[in-house]
């Protein structure tokens, strides 16, 4: 008899090799799905328990965890059918030797990719002092008409992350997948 079993009409996804690479880090979360103010909650109170020893890491992950959370309750093209047709995401929490990683992503409309990857690259080109600035900037601008808070979300996480790489993949021709992937210092 095999070691698995197997389906003729497999997908390419290979379960057991993903649970491998999880289980190779300490994750602290891990989570693709319908976003709920609920779980959002219990998320991140969670991701609070899980690294109560050291208060500073604590506060930057958790900060920086509501803020990817928020950016997919409110720009997530991808909804949940079943229920209440809540936002879709993935959120992933991963501690490793000298850092903490949030991943984050979700799919967006592929017209917004210019006008995100604008904002991204001009907070990147920004200092502490020139973030807090445009921060307090764009706080008084007028929102747009797909944004509710005008990239305010993408400068907190600069302000109290060591580093954030954003990166895009086109999902067809109307959608494309907004990735953050963001490091603080532990």
């Amino acid at each position: 008899m095999a070691d698995t079993l197997t389906s003729s009409n497999q997908e390419n996804f290979d379960f057991f090799n993903h649970y491998s690479l999880l289980s190779k880090e300490r994750v602290i979360l891990s989570y693709k799905g319908p976003i709920t103010n609920v779980l959002l909650s219990e998320f991140g109170k969670d991701v609070r328990q899980k690294l109560q020893d050291n208060k500073k890491v604590s506060k930057k992950v958790f900060s920086i965890f509501m803020e990817v959370t928020q950016n997919i309750l409110f720009y997530s093209k991808e909804v949940n059918h079943f229920g209440n047709k809540d936002k879709v995401g993935t959120i992933v929490v991963v501690e490793l030797k000298d850092h903490i990683k949030i991943l984050s992503g979700n799919l967006i409309i592929r017209k917004s990719i210019n006008s995100l990857l604008k904002k991204f690259d001009a907070i990147q080109s920004l200092d502490r002092e020139a973030l807090r600035a445009y921060k307090r900037e764009l706080r008084d601008a007028p929102s747009e008409e797909e944004s509710r808070g005008a990239g305010i979300g993408l400068v907190q996480i600069a302000l109290v992350s060591d580093e954030i790489e954003a990166s895009i993949k086109n999902m067809g021709d109307e959608f494309a997948f907004f990735a953050l992937s963001i490091k603080v210092k532990s």
